[in-house]
């Protein structure tokens, strides 16, 4: 009961300032709950009066008028509770959404690593929109339901005390099941929130590969991934279904129960004497029948453990660890360098093993080595998307660790090997959320060699991404990528493999704007094509984690063997055409 109580009171703090719509909305609730037992007042007194003869025209009206006002103001009070418990809901979804993405930004990436995406994204929407059942469903719902039924047995509580506590035989019974089911639902929440999570990682990769899927004409049956991840959903809810239907029914049929018993007791007392027929009356058609207003808990009780487990994910995600503290003022010099650093992402297999490297202030830096090697893994380092194991990464003498990490991303800029386009304006794509002027945007699209390109399109810069008439390709991607780095204009600039999928025309128009962005920075380069980084003011060879060369080209050539016969392989790819020739063999 305690953990229950914990969750619900972090439930409510997430909601803040919105908790009095919920609360009011319970209030309403209670209140409505409450005017259930005026109509049976109502039918008691029109019985009474009817077996007494003193039913009149006078006495039926006002009884009718009674009735009806109470049923028009328990709906009314009801809708009123739904409209504030939604508000009070969606403005607490609204705040848990905006809390959780703006905490995902300042996570560390490789904390975000340890959750797959499917589970990020059954935590964003399907375990939020369970709370939203439960802040704007439930509770009031809950007060109402058990509010209504307890008013009714305190009214026949006082019309006769035996006959009332009577009717009360079955619900131990029904609550036992109720109980079991809740206890039996709780006991594969964990199993229900692994399966979702493998059938929504399952799909988001079945969505991504569908190009590769069409072309191989595959359906979504022969995604085997895909489909037993689906028949384990499918296995797992008829597993449930068949424990939880039992439970369910025998709820149901007690609940209603108490007919059986109260028609021959009453009716013995009706037959003595003991009681008038307007009470044996009241009880034989009120009986039992209130107690099926505590129905619907029955279906709030098989969520409720569900939504417990939603708060316990949403908090799993709240929990993960951010950097904190630091300086914020960013080192005047930029010279990075790497002390005898270790890494792993495991914490077994070691991918990086005791890196001494320096990347000299206002250079560019290339990085090189097989896949695998650890080369893209020091660029996360650099920009702490992990934490090395052991040693130190310093900017300016200074340890990035000692940096405040906002800081330390706002003086780096990375364009990547993939980019990322929203279903945004071409703008909003660019400024990506920052304050910036169409001037300065247009300025800085200019020497990414990207704005005649946009330009040309329907609405220009508010022109909306995705459509068929702004469909960018791969190289203008990269441009749009390179645009918002000029934008930012931080002093260290990284690049991860971002020539590697650009066909010559763009290759020659992005080595322009690469060229100008380089002015000035620290720049940091891994690249698969040598001809890219041939001028670089350093190259460093990395080997299984390993540094095994640093040294300018003409230099790696002729003393590092990797570089060497990776240098040697390029110039033969160059050469390479696809025609009618023999058929090599190594």
């Amino acid at each position: 009961m305690k953990e229950i109580n914990r969750r619900l009171k972090i439930l409510l703090n997430w909601a803040k300032e919105d908790k009095k719509y919920i609360y009011l909305s319970i209030l309403l609730g209670f209140l409505a709950g409450l005017l259930i037992m005026v109509p049976y007042m109502g039918i008691y007194n029109l019985i009474n009066t009817i077996y007494t003869g003193t039913l009149t025209k006078d006495i039926l009206l006002k009884l009718s008028i009674s009735v009806s006002v109470s049923i028009l103001v328990r709906y009314t009070l009801f809708t009123i509770a739904e409209i504030l418990s939604h508000k009070g809901a969606y403005n607490t979804l609204f705040k848990i959404r905006k809390k959780l993405i703006s905490h995902m930004s300042e996570v560390p990436l490789g904390e975000l690593n340890s959750k797959n995406r499917g589970e990020i994204k059954k935590i964003l929407n399907e375990d939020i929109e369970k709370l939203e059942l439960f802040l704007a469903h439930h509770l009031p719902e809950v007060v109402m339901y058990l509010t209504g039924p307890l008013a009714v047995f305190v009214y026949l509580f006082n019309v006769n005390m035996g006959l009332a506590l009577i009717t009360l035989i079955p619900l131990p019974i029904a609550f036992y099941f109720q109980v079991k089911m809740f206890k039996d639902t709780g006991n594969y929440i964990l199993e229900i929130n692994d399966v979702s999570n493998n059938l929504n990682s399952t799909m988001i990769e079945y969505i991504t590969g569908m190009r590769l899927i069409k072309s191989y004409n595959m359906t979504s049956s022969s995604f085997s991934k895909y489909k037993e991840a689906c028949h384990e959903k499918s296995r797992l809810w008829k597993k449930i279904s068949s424990i939880m239907g039992p439970n369910f029914a025998s709820f149901t049929i007690f609940i209603e129960f108490g007919l059986l018993i109260l028609i021959p007791i009453a009716g013995t007392l009706f037959l003595k004497e003991v009681i008038s027929p307007s009470i044996f009356i009241l009880f034989l058609l009120v009986g039992s029948l209130y107690l099926t207003e505590i129905r619907p808990l029955l279906e709030i009780g098989g969520h409720f453990s569900q939504v417990l487990s939603s708060v316990d994910k949403i908090e799993e995600i709240l929990n993960l660890e951010v950097f904190v503290g630091g300086s914020n003022n960013f080192p005047q010099n930029n010279t990075i360098e790497f002390n005898k650093v270790n890494f792993s992402y495991t914490g077994e297999e070691k991918i990086l093993k005791n890196i001494n490297i320096s990347i000299n202030e206002g250079q560019r830096t290339a990085i090189v080595g097989p896949s695998g090697s650890g080369k893209s893994t020091i660029l996360g380092l650099v920009a702490r998307f992990y934490d090395v194991d052991s040693g130190e990464i310093l900017i300016g003498k200074e340890n990035i660790k000692s940096i405040d990490y906002t800081t330390l991303l706002e003086n780096i800029a990375i364009v990547f090997q993939k980019n990322f386009l929203t279903k945004e304006s071409v703008f909003k794509n660019i400024t990506m959320g920052k304050d910036y002027t169409l001037e300065e945007v247009r300025e800085a699209c200019k020497k990414a060699q990207i704005d005649d390109v946009i330009m040309k399109l329907p609405d220009q810069y508010d022109t909306l991404v995705g459509g068929h008439d702004t469909r960018f390709s791969g190289g203008e991607q990269q441009r749009i990528s390179i645009a918002r780095a000029f934008l930012k204009d931080a002093p260290i600039l990284i690049l991860d493999e971002a020539t590697s999928n650009t066909d010559p025309e763009n290759q020659e128009k992005i080595n322009i704007a690469l060229n100008n962005l380089f002015i000035g920075k620290t720049v940091i380069i891994v690249a698969h094509r040598l001809s890219t980084i041939v001028d670089c003011d350093k190259i460093i060879v990395l080997e299984n984690g390993e540094v095994t060369g640093v040294g300018k080209h003409h230099e790696l050539i002729s003393k590092n063997k990797y570089y060497s016969q990776v240098w040697d392989k390029y110039k033969l790819s160059r050469d390479f055409s696809y025609g009618k020739g023999d058929i090599v063999e190594e």
